[in-house]
């Protein structure tokens, strides 16, 4: 990806090329390289959630893994959107915390789980569904009495990937659909 030694980030982060700060940091062979595509990254964060309203598919895309890589702070500009937002925004909010996929996002999704929009329902089902935490089964297991049968189909959809990866690890399925 990089031939010629390690991306250069403060060309790529003047130059504003988001793409290439994503690639830049999944550089396996500089820790400090990686660093810095984030930190480049996250003070373009207004800019990425703004973005994942584009028409163009190309630039949500990148948008969204660039807020994987930011991590946290992202975590902290979707749920403030998820809070505040109208509905497209919402539900841009609940779907970017899924990809993030760190548990500061849970709180935000459960009270997402209870918005007017039955998208956002279903966005913030499946984003619970990508975050590692002990909360969620109980979360998605609310989901299945909800209003909309969308929302039941996602959250059964989702407890059922939940107990398969249980079982790959090992662990204990979390219980649902009596």
């Amino acid at each position: 990806m990089w031939p010629f030694g390690p991306p250069n980030v403060a060309r790529l982060d003047a130059k504003g090329n988001v793409e290439s700060l994503v690639r830049a940091a999944g550089y396996k062979k500089d820790p400090a390289v990686r660093e810095a595509a984030r930190l480049a990254l996250e003070k373009r964060l207004d800019w990425l959630v703004s973005t994942l309203d584009s028409r163009n598919i190309r630039h949500v895309v990148t948008c969204r893994a660039a807020l994987k890589v930011v991590g946290e702070p992202a975590v902290t500009k979707l749920v403030d959107v998820l809070e505040k937002g109208d509905t497209g925004r919402r539900r841009d909010a609940a779907f970017g915390l899924g990809e993030v996929g760190l548990p500061s996002g849970v709180p935000a999704l459960k009270v997402a789980l209870r918005d007017d929009d039955e998208t956002v329902r279903v966005l913030a089902v499946k984003a619970l569904g990508r975050i590692d935490d002990e909360r969620v089964p109980a979360l998605i297991e609310k989901a299945l009495r909800d209003r909309d049968d969308a929302v039941r189909y996602h959250a059964s959809a989702e407890l059922k990937k939940l107990r398969r990866r249980a079982r790959k690890r090992g662990t204990a399925a979390p219980d649902a659909e009596k």
